[in-house]
C-alpha cells in the first residue's frame, strides 16, 4: 500500500460549507457600498456648498455688497448669499455640473453633479437648487427633489416683515 497524502471528500466538504457560510454573513457588508459612496457624497457636498456660502458671504460683506442682488468675484448673489443658480452656488463651490434636463447627447461622463432650479419656490419667492450625483439623476428628468438623493439649497431672502432669511441647505440621502 502507498502512503498517499490528502484531503478525503468530507474535509473538502466541510471547508466549503464553512466559506460559504462565511461568505454569507461577510456579503452583506459589501453590498450596499455604492449607497453609502453616494449618501457620503451627498454630505460631502453640503460641506462644500456651507463652506462656499460662507465665503461668499465673508466677501460680500467685507465689500459692502449686501444688496437685494449682487456678484461678488464672479458669483451671483442675493442678500449677499450665493443665488441658487449655476452662475451662484454651483460657480461659489467650484462644482462640475450639467444642467439634470440636458438632452441624452449631453456630456455627462466629465461632471460629478446634475442640477435644476427650480424658481419662486420658497414663501417670500426664493429660488431651489437641486444638486445630485450625476449618476443617479435620470437623463432629461428635472429634479424636483422627488428622487431621494439630492441636496437642496435654497437662496437667501426676506420675511414679511423685511428680516434677512439666510439660505436653506437640506440634504435627502434616503434613495441614495
Amino acid at each position: 500500500m502507498r502512503n498517499q497524502k490528502g484531503f478525503t471528500l468530507i474535509e473538502l466538504i466541510i471547508v466549503i460549507v464553512v466559506l460559504g457560510i462565511l461568505a454569507v454573513t461577510a456579503a452583506p457588508q459589501f453590498i450596499d457600498f455604492s449607497s453609502d459612496a453616494r449618501t457620503s457624497t451627498v454630505k460631502g457636498l453640503k460641506g462644500a456648498v456651507q463652506a462656499a456660502q460662507q465665503t461668499i458671504n465673508a466677501r460680500a460683506a467685507i465689500d459692502g455688497d449686501l444688496g437685494a442682488t449682487g456678484n461678488v468675484n464672479g458669483v451671483d448673489t442675493i442678500y449677499g448669499y450665493p443665488a441658487a443658480s449655476e452662475s451662484g452656488i454651483v460657480a461659489a463651490a467650484q462644482l462640475s455640473t450639467i444642467n439634470a434636463v440636458a438632452g441624452p447627447g449631453a456630456d455627462r461622463e466629465s461632471v460629478d453633479w446634475a442640477f435644476t432650479v427650480v424658481e419662486d419656490t420658497g414663501a417670500n419667492g426664493e429660488d431651489t437648487i437641486y444638486l445630485s450625483p450625476v449618476d443617479f439623476a435620470a437623463v432629461g428628468a428635472a429634479l424636483d427633489g422627488t428622487n431621494g438623493c439630492y441636496l437642496e439649497y435654497t437662496e437667501a431672502g426676506q420675511d414679511g416683515d423685511g428680516n434677512l432669511v439666510r439660505p436653506v441647505i437640506e440634504v435627502n440621502s434616503s434613495e441614495c
